[in-house]
């Protein structure tokens, strides 16, 4: 562990310091109902990305809400994962999605009544429009119940669940699911304690590696996506209700999973040096007021980890990351976020709760104008209205000296510039009736002050 820890305290954090300017911003995650939480993410690329959502208002209803982004969360168009009928689903939940493009995702879905018969694993085609159950033959039993279903590529995936007959039942397909093979008991060589289960959308993959946590905080592991099967052991064994909401790899050998406190004002963390098969406490820490972690996340190709919590009880909710293996933690901010995700160290998303359809429900990180062109409100009344427009709007801001005003494309192309000397109110309008429709970002420069927003051209 300590030679683990101490070399890479001796490596650059490539790419964060040069990012200092990076925040969290707000994105809105289309969802129509208000109090849609995020569960998780699945990122395929800085632009494509899909979001579980869950009823955070209190209720608990059993939902299968999930919005999608083809352009890094410009704009998120939201859906819900529906059956042969709008209501043939109505008592099942959905557990996560796993992604392969903006069209192709595959989702767990698991009953939340004692009927089973339409649980399993669900595919689409067209980005969510329609889904169709594919995993005719699994998830059968009396006790059956899916807790996930991954794709470690467009061919190879696993589906794990409750133990049935007796041993975790756990499914592998080769063929983009078309077929699908319960892995024998002989390849999962662990019988289940009494009452032990894995749990719902909580696992972690890396190339080949899998691991899936049960509820009394040990860790089943796989190297080779799912066709055979070794027991993790944690400083959790044997903890009945002792979740393990998040594990994330740096490579094939360094993880770092949170457990959740419901209790402790402060983040327990575990790592593991072997790819998951051995795990030992990392340390506590109340990272200045952020603790009970719900999510951590290593930035692929870095040293740098994020994590996230949502715990508003305690006014615990917050970010934070680290650019030590997980030793020291910076505080971000004290917004609640209840999960992360990151595809490079450019682009990130942490999940939070909507008010409406246009307002709220995703955070993503990045530089200003990457994220999602919201103002950091840095230049003082700056507006653009009307919002959306037909290509002419106006922009307006209190400015007490020279400033500028441009305007980019989705790509950073600017396709308008004008500087203004000096001006105690800066006030214009600008006209790109010319352009094609899409989102545009009116950027707003006064020395060293800068806002942007972002305007709908239709």
């Amino acid at each position: 562990m300590k030679t683990k820890l101490l070399l890479l305290l001796s490596l650059v954090a490539a790419g964060f310091s040069a990012s200092a300017q990076q925040a969290f911003h707000t994105q809105n995650s289309g969802f129509i109902a208000a109090s849609r939480g995020i569960n998780d993410f699945d990122v395929v690329d800085s632009n494509i990305v899909w979001a579980v959502a869950y009823d955070g208002s209190g209720g608990n209803a059993t939902i299968r809400d999930f919005s999608v982004t083809t352009d890094g969360g410009y704009s998120w168009l939201a859906g819900a994962v529906k059956g042969t009928t709008a209501t043939a689903l109505n008592n099942y939940g959905l557990a996560n999605i796993s992604a392969i493009d903006a069209n192709t995702a595959y989702a767990a879905i698991y009953p939340a009544s004692t009927a089973l018969s339409l649980q399993g694993i669900y595919k689409t085609t067209n980005g969510g429009v329609n889904w169709t159950k594919i995993s005719a033959g699994t998830f059968t039993a009396a006790s059956s119940f899916i807790n996930l279903v991954h794709f470690f590529d467009a061919q190879n995936g696993v589906a794990a669940g409750d133990p049935a007959n007796g041993y975790f039942e756990i499914y592998t397909t080769s063929n983009g699911g078309v077929n699908w093979t319960r892995v024998p008991n002989a390849n999962i060589p662990y019988t289940p304690l009494t009452n032990e289960y894995g749990t719902v959308g909580y696992f972690a993959a890396h190339d080949s590696t899998f691991v899936y946590p049960t509820n009394f905080g040990r860790i089943l592991l796989s190297k080779d996506m799912g066709l055979t099967w070794a027991l993790g052991t944690t400083p959790l064994d044997s903890i009945d209700g002792t979740s393990i909401p998040s594990i994330s790899f740096q490579d094939k050998d360094f993880a770092v999973g949170v457990m959740a406190n419901t209790t402790a004002l402060v983040n327990t963390l575990i790592i593991s040096e072997d790819g998951g098969l051995t795990w030992e406490y990392a340390g506590i820490d109340t990272v200045a007021g952020v603790y009970d972690f719900n999510a951590i996340e290593n930035v692929s190709g870095t040293d740098t980890w994020f994590a996230t919590s949502a715990n508003s009880t305690s006014n615990g909710m917050g970010a934070a990351y680290t650019e030590d293996a997980a030793l020291t933690w910076i505080s971000i901010d004290k917004d609640q976020h209840t999960c992360i995700r990151f595809n490079d160290i450019n682009n990130g998303w942490a999940g939070g709760f909507n008010t409406s359809a246009s307002a709220g429900g995703v955070a993503k990180w990045g530089s200003v104008r990457t994220a999602a062109g919201l103002s950091n409100n840095k230049v003082e009344g700056f507006e653009v209205y009307p919002n959306p427009s037909n290509g002419k709007f106006y922009v307006k801001a209190n400015v007490k000296g020279a400033s500028s005003i441009k305007v980019m494309d989705l790509t950073g192309r600017v396709i308008y510039h004008e500087n203004y000397p000096t001006k105690a109110l800066l006030f214009t309008s600008v006209d790109l009736s010319n352009q094609a429709t899409g989102i545009y970002f009116v950027e707003v420069r006064e020395g060293n002050n800068v806002a942007i927003q972002k305007v709908s051209v239709q």
